[in-house]
């Protein structure tokens, strides 16, 4: 093993432990990111209770709507997930039919999985009813980026 084959893997380990560093650097980032906005949520939630605006029924009512809010939401991405993938799996069956007789059928695999994350949107994720919003809230009047 020459100098070239010694500097290679010195490189792929230095690039290694950089990428590695940098993902942990960007989790952490993100994680702080999350624990201030529900800080600033706490906050606020507290302020309106101390200033007498809400009292404890309504800002409960206030965070079973914006849990709503988030489950309708990651029920509709789940969704749109599950089309990108039916479309996916659709369009390699036909672009794999003119290669050869049965290859096509490799894209039944990301159908399959489309058809079951349909199902599972549609049949046995929770099914959120925000209603109306509560008295004093505001979309976005808690968020601070």
């Amino acid at each position: 093993m020459g100098s070239g084959g010694i500097a290679f893997w010195l490189f792929l380990a230095a690039a290694t432990v950089a990428a590695l560093t940098f993902l942990s650097v960007v989790v952490w980032t993100e994680n702080r990111l999350k624990e201030r906005k529900e800080f600033y949520r706490y906050e606020f939630r507290k302020r309106l209770v101390e200033a007498g605006k809400m009292d404890a029924a309504s800002v409960a009512g206030l965070m079973r709507y914006e849990y709503d809010l988030r489950l309708r939401q990651g029920r509709q991405q789940l969704l749109v997930a599950s089309f990108v993938n039916l479309g996916a799996g659709i369009g390699l069956c036909f672009g794999l039919r003119f290669i050869e007789n049965s290859i096509w059928m490799v894209g039944l695999i990301p159908v399959s999985v489309g058809l079951c994350l349909l199902a599972y949107g549609f049949l046995f994720a929770e099914k959120p009813n925000p209603g109306l919003p509560p008295v004093g809230w505001s979309p976005g009047s808690d968020e601070r980026e």
